[in-house]
């Protein structure tokens, strides 16, 4: 049995792995510097604003910026999964810069499923903490 070869990355493709890398480090940078209190300057979930009842996504922001800051349980206090996404975003920094330093692509197979088992944590955790918010409501 024969190793597949691993696929490539032609320069364009590597300079967009960069770009995504860096352009993640600023996001983190910034919610790292930003006050998790009102980490927005203007309410941006229209559902809360038409309804007042929150959207399952409510307070994701707030639990990043206190995720990147070191506050761990305010993080989860203001969205249960906003540690994973924090973790998410560090992780695809991380894997992004890899694959373009290294001018192939990193355990696709295995990048592709963790990224679909991240995504459907993170929207199980989001709709069940959204039903014990409305339900406590």
């Amino acid at each position: 049995m024969s190793a597949v070869p691993p696929r490539l990355l032609d320069s364009g493709q590597r300079r967009r792995r960069a770009w995504q890398s860096a352009g993640i480090a600023v996001v983190l940078a910034v919610a790292a510097l930003t006050d998790p209190g009102r980490p927005l300057p203007f309410e941006i979930c229209p559902i809360h604003r038409l309804t007042g009842v929150p959207c399952p996504t409510c307070g994701m922001t707030r639990a990043v910026c206190h995720a990147v800051q070191g506050r761990w349980a305010d993080s989860v206090a203001s969205h249960p999964a906003g540690l994973l996404v924090a973790a998410g975003f560090v992780a695809w920094m991380l894997w992004a810069a890899a694959e373009g330093w290294r001018g192939r692509l990193l355990a696709e197979a295995w990048r592709s499923r963790a990224t679909r088992a991240l995504v459907a944590v993170v929207a199980v955790v989001s709709l069940a903490n959204w039903i014990h918010v409305v339900a406590g409501r």
